[in-house]
């Protein structure tokens, strides 16, 4: 059993990264460089970062090195999922983004029984096919308007994710901050043929270095710290917050609303999530579970 203490300090430093990653949607609604652009800024400042902290942690090069195609894997759909989580960003709303990305457990529970012949729990089956409903109410109402691309792209997002979660069990836990600081540099270098750098305004500089250099790697270390007290499931569903919060600081910064099918459809799959990650939890004891 995990002392108390531990597992509010688990709470205190999830609640703290979640909250912390919800201001990313915002920073990159604020910027006005073209895709290719934010994802060179944003994968160069914040694999660089990451990749000083894990030598800086651990006092040694050889944590730089990748073993194994898992880790390989891990980089090629981490570069993939921020190639689709901005597009989505420029071509729908916060909401769809995050609501539509919110099924990447659910998609990464898929891929492991596709490629690595899980067995899936009943409750999984049925909390994916009211996943796919909720899905299919937000698609629809995008057939009517300009933002399908958008919503097809947070869809893509949420599959990358998903396989970035399962290639990742099958690394090095202590490679963590590596393999995502090797995926921003691949996102970096895989935009840079179409990217302009140098004709980036100051502002713009500014917000991609505030994301870069101290949200997402604060805000990713704040939730691998989080795992060493709480059980995976407790952090999944700490996680959540960004999907309610993302959508909230855009709204008061910039006054973009939700429509209705996105409401209709977010609540029913954010209500999902939130049941099955609760349940999940209820029935592990707290303790430490980390990907391996």
């Amino acid at each position: 059993m995990v002392p108390r203490s531990a597992v509010w300090r688990g709470l205190a430093v999830s609640i703290a990264g979640a909250v912390l990653i919800s201001f990313e949607t915002l920073l990159l609604r604020l910027v006005t460089a073209d895709i290719w652009t934010i994802i060179w800024w944003r994968g160069v400042l914040l694999g660089a970062t990451l990749l000083l902290v894990a030598v800086a942690s651990t006092h040694s090069l050889r944590i730089l090195r990748l073993r194994g195609g898992a880790e390989g894997l891990v980089v090629i759909a981490f570069a993939a999922a921020v190639f689709c989580f901005v597009s989505a960003l420029l071509h729908t709303t916060v909401a769809n983004t995050l609501v539509i990305g919110s099924a990447a457990p659910f998609a990464a529970a898929l891929l492991s029984w596709i490629f690595l012949r899980e067995r899936l729990p009943a409750a999984t089956w049925i909390v994916s096919l009211v996943l796919v409903a909720g899905l299919f109410i937000i698609f629809y109402d995008s057939l009517r308007t300009d933002s399908l691309a958008g919503d097809l792209a947070a869809l893509g997002y949420a599959f990358c994710l998903g396989a970035y979660f399962v290639a990742l069990r099958r690394s090095r836990g202590e490679a963590f901050l590596t393999v995502i600081g090797y995926g921003g540099l691949l996102s970096a270098a895989l935009a840079w043929p179409l990217a302009s750098p140098l004709a980036t305004s100051a502002s713009d500089v500014i917000h991609l270095s505030i994301l870069g250099i101290l949200v997402v790697p604060l805000a990713t270390l704040l939730l691998a710290r989080g795992t060493e007290h709480l059980a995976a499931p407790d952090v999944t569903l700490i996680m959540m917050l960004d999907t309610l919060l993302g959508p909230l600081w855009v709204w008061l910064a910039l006054g973009e609303t939700p429509d209705r099918a996105t409401f209709i459809g977010g609540a029913l799959i954010l209500a999902t999530i939130v049941a099955h990650a609760y349940m999940t939890a209820a029935r592990k004891p707290a303790g430490r579970d980390t990907i391996n």
